[in-house]
């Protein structure tokens, strides 16, 4: 039944595994995989090369602190075969006529009728604290009982000296307990031996199948961990990169920020700086122009200076050469 429930797990993961999609060879394997754990669990119900005794009940009621007591059985079995029960246990008291009988019982007739096998004597006689006790008994299912859980039945009766206090006065009196208990047991297969034979060899041959499976689907794993390694070290690479472009790009946004300002600054700067050379060639033009001019006046001066130097000079000569009389 362990095995079982291994299996149901498996199922479970490759359909995790299907729905996550890791990659489309890997998806193709699981599905062949669930298609063929499905197959296996529906004979690994039915297909036990052998059948286990197994521990099926603990007794763990209200006297469980005067009486123990434990059964074992075959785990599965088909109908007609003979199957083993183990009954022990352990006074926890000292325990007077003890009586403890059990037997098993289940259906035919698909559930319309109740079959129950003969009763088995565990004990009957007086146990002291510490005495244990164990038995083991076949009972044989009928050809004809239903698939399915059949149940173990287990009753006992003892007498237990309790120990009572009226005013003041100890008394000690025996007094009767018992316990009566149903509990699932074995599992019936509903199959011939003719039946039960192919069902094994359907087993043996897709549990080949199934192993073969796994170890491929092994193989996409391993290959699946080297790419997602790979892949989580492309990511932190490209995490790496990611935040220097982003400081990169930052400091870009900063700098083209300050080129932007710098840009308005140099064009009034422009703007200024052409107005002061259409100031400048104003001022160039009047300078010229008074250049000129005062060219001229010098000119002027230097001719008339030289005109009446001229003249003096004309008039001092005709003075002197003027005859007296």
């Amino acid at each position: 039944m362990g095995q079982i429930l291994k299996n149901c797990l498996i199922v479970d993961h490759l359909n995790m595994k299907v729905h996550r999609g890791e990659n489309m060879e890997t998806r193709k394997v699981a599905v062949l995989m669930v298609l063929v754990t499905a197959l296996l669990l529906s004979l690994a119900s039915v297909v036990r090369v052998q059948a286990a005794v197994e521990s099926v009940w603990d007794y763990d009621g209200d006297y469980d602190n005067e009486i123990e007591v434990s059964v074992r059985a075959t785990d599965i079995a088909r109908p007609g075969d003979e199957i083993t029960v183990e009954i022990d246990g352990e006074a926890k008291e000292d325990l007077a006529d003890v009586l403890m009988d059990i037997w098993v019982e289940g259906s035919y007739e698909e559930g319309t009728e109740r079959w129950e096998s003969d009763t088995e004597e565990v004990l009957s006689e007086d146990l002291d604290d510490g005495d244990d006790f164990g038995e083991e008994y076949a009972f044989e299912i009928p050809e004809t009982a239903d698939p399915g859980m059949i149940v173990g039945h287990v009753r006992c009766e003892w007498e237990v000296e309790l120990e009572f206090e009226v005013d003041t006065e100890v008394y000690y009196e025996w007094v009767t307990h018992s316990f009566d208990v149903a509990f699932p047991m074995t599992y019936l297969l509903g199959v011939t031996e003719e039946e039960f034979k192919a069902l094994q060899e359907d087993y043996a041959e897709l549990q080949a199948v199934y192993t073969e499976l796994v170890s491929e689907r092994d193989k996409w794993k391993t290959d699946y961990t080297s790419l997602k390694s790979d892949y989580d070290s492309l990511t932190a690479t490209y995490d790496g990169l990611k935040s220097s472009y982003d400081s990169l790009k930052s400091e870009r946004d900063t700098l083209v920020s300050e080129k932007d300002a710098l840009q308005k600054e140099y064009n009034s700067l422009d703007s200024e700086h052409k107005t002061f050379l259409d100031e400048y060639d104003a001022l160039k033009s009047e300078r010229e122009a008074t250049t000129i001019e005062l060219s001229n006046y010098t000119t002027y001066t230097y001719a008339l200076a030289i005109t009446t130097i001229i003249f003096v000079v004309t008039t001092l000569i005709f003075a002197v050469r003027k005859p007296s009389r």
